[in-house]
């Protein structure tokens, strides 16, 4: 049995922050689509590197033109970031009820799921964007992706500590 903490309202709280956060991201991307969904071709095309030939030369055969693989990319993004935000609203309403009841840890196991979508979010965002190498044109936003995976990797150390 789990004793209530003040520690388990920390969790809770991190927990239902970061749901509130991708929250906003679906929200803005269902009622915005043009802003986000217009970044994706950008990086995809690699079009800024095409636009100053010295740089990236030797891996501009990685674009992708296709706006029908922009379109399913952008739906995966959104779809993720919904199922992350599901999952790590529940685990914040059980975590509190695990705080409130001192019962079983399910509220952990699936802020944990929340959590790792998280992560592999914003890994999947770096990786995807090296390979296009969107570092090169994209630095601010290659530096939002990298914070955020710290944030999630952050909130996944607290969430597990001992309570």
């Amino acid at each position: 049995m789990i004793a209530a903490s003040p520690l388990w309202g920390t969790k809770m709280l991190i927990v239902a922050g970061l749901a509130g956060y991708l929250s906003l991201f679906v929200l803005n991307n269902l009622t915005d689509p043009r802003t986000n969904s217009a970044a994706i071709p950008r990086m995809m095309t690699m079009r800024e590197l095409k636009a100053d030939p010295p740089l990236g030369g030797g891996v501009l055969w990685r674009a992708i033109d296709s706006p029908a693989v922009h379109r399913v990319a952008y739906g995966l993004v959104v779809a993720v970031q919904a199922i992350g935000a599901v999952l790590l609203w529940w685990g914040a309403v059980l975590l509190g009820w695990t705080a409130a009841t001192g019962g079983a840890t399910i509220g952990l196991t699936v802020a944990n799921l929340g959590l790792l979508v998280f992560v592999a979010l914003f890994l999947g965002f770096l990786l995807v964007g090296v390979w296009f190498s969107y570092w090169v044109k994209m630095g601010p936003v290659q530096q939002g992706h990298l914070t955020l995976l710290l944030v999630g990797l952050a909130a996944v150390v607290v969430v597990n500590l001992p309570a």
